[in-house]
């Protein structure tokens, strides 16, 4: 994995930590903040890190622990929330540009990302909308699939379709098992269909992104409307969990050792303005009466959290020519588009649904 692949991984098990951080394990933020420090520091000992591996087992877990945020997207929001969500985005752009001299088309790319994950981490319900979805996924295309789109953009495009394919077909057969199985299994089969699903589809040249992704929206949806299951409606939130958490809070540790960023007047600069931008968009989100930002001025913890997550990306934001133009606004737009065909999957399933009420089918 190159050098910024390394870094967008940071950032993307960055924003999922924090989000799901539990109030119980608030330690924990300081030992993220240590990661971010160890960011700084040049590594006495290199290891070559087993990178697919590790984002075959990441990735499936990042998607199903935003299982309710997939399913409820909101595709309608105010039209302050997207003033504020645009200002923000420039804002960081401007920053990065003008004091990290960034190119100004890699520049804004970084602000979308940015202010896009923002929004994704002070969401503390589990829904949220298309504005707080992109930036996370954009970070999943560039880590797995951007080259493949890059290189041969007509087989990619219709991989993306046979990944849905795939997903489709796991989450509907995890359906008929889970209804034929203990309850103590659910859980278990709930996520592990979600691996199954993008490991498939990586084994046979699929998308596995379109594969996780759909095989999460449709489980998730026919576990909340169509079974009676006790506790969370889709799905529990696997980063609560106390094993969990910690495995993820080690492995991001792990990389950000194995990452060098040297620390300059320049970089600090940056977090230096990046961090006031993101605390004024927080104080006009909640002056505007945005929700998610609500509980920021109640919550010291909170505003830690969203502080400790600006000042991470800042850092950690590879400053290289790598990430081409090209490839940055393709992994935008698939961002968007896979969103938008599984909204028009779910929708398709609901009609369904609205069917099987109607005339339930034997076999479910």
């Amino acid at each position: 994995m190159a050098g910024y692949e390394h870094a967008l991984f940071l950032i993307l098990l960055l924003g999922y930590l924090l989000r799901g951080l539990p109030g119980k394990y608030q330690a924990g933020l300081y030992f993220i903040a240590g990661g971010l420090m160890l960011v700084l520091q040049a590594p006495i000992i290199r290891v070559d890190i087993p990178w697919n591996p590790i984002l075959a087992l990441v990735l499936p877990w990042i998607f199903w622990q935003n299982a309710r945020g997939w399913l409820h997207i909101e595709w309608r929001f105010p039209g302050r929330e997207v003033y504020l969500w645009l200002l923000t985005a420039l804002s960081l752009a401007l920053v990065v540009t003008f004091i990290g001299e960034l190119p100004w088309l890699r520049a804004i790319f970084f602000g979308i990302i940015v202010a896009s994950m923002l929004w994704q981490v002070s969401s503390r319900e589990g829904f949220t909308n298309l504005l707080g979805n992109i930036g996370s996924l954009t970070l999943v295309f560039l880590l797995v699939e951007s080259s493949l789109a890059v290189d041969a953009p007509r087989h990619y495009f219709g991989s993306l379709f046979s990944g849905a394919g795939v997903g489709l077909a796991f989450a509907l057969l995890s359906i008929v098992v889970v209804k034929k199985v203990s309850q103590k299994y659910k859980g278990l089969i709930s996520l592990g269909q979600v691996y199954l699903a993008y490991w498939a589809a990586l084994a046979i040249g699929a998308s596995a992104i379109a594969a996780a992704l759909i095989s999460v929206v449709v489980f998730s949806e026919f576990y909340q409307r169509r079974l009676d299951f006790k506790g969370p409606k889709t799905g529990s939130n696997i980063l609560v969990n106390k094993l969990t958490f910690f495995v993820a809070l080690g492995l991001f540790l792990f990389t950000a050792w194995q990452a060098h960023q040297p620390a300059t007047l320049v970089l600090w600069l940056e977090a230096s303005l990046g961090l006031c931008v993101g605390l004024l968009a927080t104080f006009l989100g909640r002056r505007i009466g945005l929700p998610r930002f609500e509980q920021v001025s109640s919550a010291w913890f909170s505003a830690l959290q969203l502080g400790f997550f600006l000042l991470g990306v800042l850092i950690l934001w590879p400053r290289g020519p790598e990430l081409g133009p090209v490839i940055i606004w393709i992994a935008l737009g698939l961002a968007v588009f896979l969103p938008v065909l599984s909204a028009i999957l779910l929708a398709a399933l609901r009609d369904l649904n609205a069917q099987w009420d109607e005339n339930p089918p034997s076999d479910l």
